[in-house]
């Protein structure tokens, strides 16, 4: 089980409002098929994020780069499989959203794969990512945060998004 630490910082004096977001990936695998995910991101947003100045809201989107995570898929073999997403709260704001979508089609192994390249928001109730068959490695990940405001009180947030891939035949 390989674990992604992502820190998105939000330090708006201005704005009256600190945020600190944790966002955890968890890779679990069951039966004989594993998945890993890499990877990172920090985000900081301060002043500089203030859509008009002294007095005006925060941006309310973020985004990471396309190839911010990788995950991959072994010891599938000759079976079929899905990942599933969960959000994991340790604390976080109902406000925020998260999201994540592949970004590419893997680069190395034969296996075939669908899903997952629209955002999908990551919420507490477990949901189908993407699906496939054999082994695939290097698919790249972006995450998007929305609904960042000066409205979201200052306070520290975390949550994990758990990955589980499962073998389907």
């Amino acid at each position: 089980m390989n674990t992604v630490r992502t820190k998105m910082e939000k330090a708006g004096k201005t704005a009256g409002l600190i945020l600190l977001a944790t966002l955890v990936l968890i890779a679990i695998a069951e039966a004989t098929v594993s998945i890993t995910v890499t990877g990172s991101w920090s985000l900081s947003i301060g002043q500089a994020n203030l859509t008009g100045g002294a007095g005006t809201d925060l941006t309310s989107t973020y985004t990471s780069a396309t190839d911010q995570a990788t995950l991959g898929v072994s010891g599938a073999g000759s079976h079929s499989w899905r990942i599933d997403v969960l959000r994991v709260d340790t604390t976080w704001h109902a406000n925020l959203h998260l999201w994540v979508k592949r970004t590419n089609n893997g680069t190395s192994g034969t296996g075939t794969y669908s899903g997952g390249t629209t955002f999908l928001e990551v919420t507490t109730t477990t949901q189908t990512f993407m699906t496939g068959y054999a082994n695939r490695d290097g698919f790249t990940l972006q995450f998007q945060l929305t609904g960042v405001s000066t409205a979201v009180p200052a306070a520290s947030y975390s949550t994990t998004i758990r990955y589980t891939v499962t073998q389907t035949d």
